[in-house]
């Protein structure tokens, strides 16, 4: 009778271990599938907005939206985005950068919360001949 109640408790025990080993790995996987999601759209919608931005010339308030209405499809906030686009105009196949910055929480039960930064760059060539 002894070594079944032994028993149980080592069992309860070593369930206990392992869930705090397996959890944190779990979570682990998903905030990392989340972040390589999260930063292939944003690259997505960096590489549509330069090639937006070449077709119009330039910096143009319908190129920021474009991208803001992108990055929120993808479930960024685009408030929180840095967005920098140089030069602000462009002539024939002068090149034109668009950069996105976006910051995602990272939190794994157990064992860390950190700030990951996110950054998409995209480079298209000016179609506007001025």
């Amino acid at each position: 009778m002894r070594r079944a109640a032994s028993q149980r408790g080592t069992a309860t025990l070593e369930t206990t271990l392992m869930i705090v080993v397996l959890l944190p790995v779990l979570f682990a996987i998903l905030q990392f599938g989340d972040a390589f999601h999260r930063w292939l759209a944003q690259d997505a919608a960096t590489a549509h907005a330069a090639r937006h931005a070449a077709e119009l010339g330039g910096d143009m308030p319908e190129v920021r939206s474009l991208l803001s209405d992108a990055l929120r499809d993808a479930g960024i906030d685009p408030q929180r985005a840095q967005v920098e686009i140089v030069p602000a105009q462009v002539g024939w196949r002068e090149p034109i950068t668009v950069s996105v910055r976006t910051d995602l929480v990272i939190a794994i039960p157990f064992a860390l919360t950190t700030v990951l930064p996110l950054r998409s760059s995209a480079v298209a060539r000016g179609e506007v001949a001025r």
